[in-house]
């Protein structure tokens, strides 16, 4: 053994005898302050105490309602502390943080489960808190009806990664929403918020009223009645700027895949900034509706105010099995005169989209677009193709391929500038081009 390798391992004995003389409390926090051999839970979490919940009486067995307890280690922590939660089933009713900062929820992994009370609201409510952490943890709805979930309000610096959400007990579908996280309208927006490396299980993320988002490489399974990823609006005056949703995987939704728009339909004056939708992927087996929908999912209720500006539609790849229903358009900018949105400078290239099922309607769809491009798309084995209509104004159409049975191609409803070029026809389409209602400062080429 070299001098370094010797000293090494003295100061490990050392360490070890000197642990093995404290007293079990004082060792464990020892251990937990990361001195001597620490987890790498507590490595991670040296800023602060790590609170046990099983210390403040929490059983963990899945039968007996934890939700007491844990909140009595919320409440004993201070900024910077992280409340643990080791392997087990804590059952809850609803444990709240209000008003806190600095905290970390963190477990081992799926084996530290939450587990909703049967006939509880929520899991848990975070309002007007910053510096949130909610890591390694697995959430089980528990056979929740309508809503539930991890809800947030007015929020500042929150990170949920790598978590697994589901229902053990999934009930049949009605008319509301099942949650595994969301941001609710609160009385300001939530601001810098991160969703990483998330699996989620017959439940849907939500994320409205917000600021400065990334929901990012989670994957998110059969998801429950209007997306499997959304923003809404829920009321009049949102906003939602600065998004970057990326990277996700979503297979079989009840609803669109992604969704960003206003929901209520009659909502109003409320502001879409600054939103990229880019390498996810959408793979419907069992379901049909919508891949990627933004605006309105009503667009005959008016509406007034709503803006629409800087959206990014970019590589993102859809696929439609031959088991699978026949699919909505799995691009969609829903609008109409009525709804009264106009999408500016809308964004859509490099987007795949593949139909091995039955065929039905255009594959992208955009209405009442102004400034935008629609380019490098690539749309196989649909009815029609790429669709462009109402209100068009100075948007460029180019180096698209489409292979569709009916209609490839359609543009109509021209205010001008609009010019299409170097697109391709894959087969033989009943029509390759449909256009009507164009203006001379038109330049398409078919």
């Amino acid at each position: 053994m070299n001098t370094r390798n010797f000293k090494i391992a003295a100061v490990t004995v050392l360490s070890l005898i000197l642990l093995m003389s404290m007293p079990l409390g004082r060792a464990r926090q020892t251990i937990a302050q990361g001195k001597i051999g620490a987890s790498p839970v507590a490595a991670a979490e040296q800023k602060g105490a790590v609170l046990n919940v099983r210390d403040y009486g929490a059983k963990g067995d899945g039968i007996s309602d934890d939700t007491a307890a844990i909140q009595a280690a919320i409440n004993a922590a201070t900024s910077g502390a992280t409340i643990m939660f080791p392997r087990g089933i804590f059952t809850v009713s609803n444990f709240a943080i209000k008003n806190r900062s600095g905290l970390s929820f963190v477990g081992e992994g799926r084996d530290s489960v939450i587990k909703q009370k049967a006939g509880a609201e929520r899991f848990a409510t975070f309002e007007r808190s910053s510096d949130i952490v909610i890591t390694k943890l697995g959430f089980d709805a528990n056979g929740v009806t309508s809503y539930g979930g991890v809800v947030f309000y007015a929020m500042n610096r929150v990170r949920i990664e790598n978590n697994w959400f589901w229902d053990s007990a999934p009930k049949p579908v009605q008319g509301t929403d099942r949650y595994s996280i969301v941001f609710g309208r609160g009385s300001v927006p939530s601001q810098d918020i991160r969703i990483v490396n998330n699996v989620i299980d017959d439940l849907q993320v939500e994320v409205d009223h917000s600021k400065q988002v990334v929901i990012d490489r989670n994957t998110v399974n059969r998801a429950v009645k209007t997306a499997g990823i959304g923003i809404f609006t829920v009321g009049n005056n949102a906003v939602a700027e600065d998004y970057q949703i990326t990277n996700n995987v979503v297979v079989d939704p009840l609803g669109a895949g992604i969704s960003v728009g206003i929901d209520p339909p009659t909502d109003s004056h409320c502001i879409f900034r600054r939103i990229t939708i880019a390498g996810n992927q959408v793979i419907r087996a069992k379901t049909a509706d919508y891949g990627i929908r933004i605006g309105t999912p009503n667009n005959s209720k008016t509406t007034t105010g709503n803006v629409f500006e800087d959206l990014v539609i970019k590589d993102n790849r859809m696929g439609i099995e031959t088991t699978a229903p026949p699919a909505e358009p799995m691009i969609f900018a829903n609008t109409s005169s009525a709804a009264g949105i106009v999408f500016k400078r809308l964004t859509v290239t490099g987007n795949t989209i593949e139909n091995r099922g039955p065929k039905k309607g255009y594959a992208i769809d955009l209405r009442r677009i102004q400034n935008s491009v629609v380019m490098d798309n690539t749309v196989k084995g649909v009815a029609s193709g790429i669709s462009l209509s109402g209100e068009l104004l100075s948007n460029e159409v180019r180096n698209n391929v489409v292979e569709a049975s009916e209609v490839a191609y359609r543009l109509e409803g021209s205010l001008g500038g609009n010019k299409a070029a170097n697109n391709r026809i894959v087969g033989k389409p009943r029509q390759g081009w449909m256009s009507s209602n164009l203006k001379a400062s038109d330049a398409v080429e078919q």
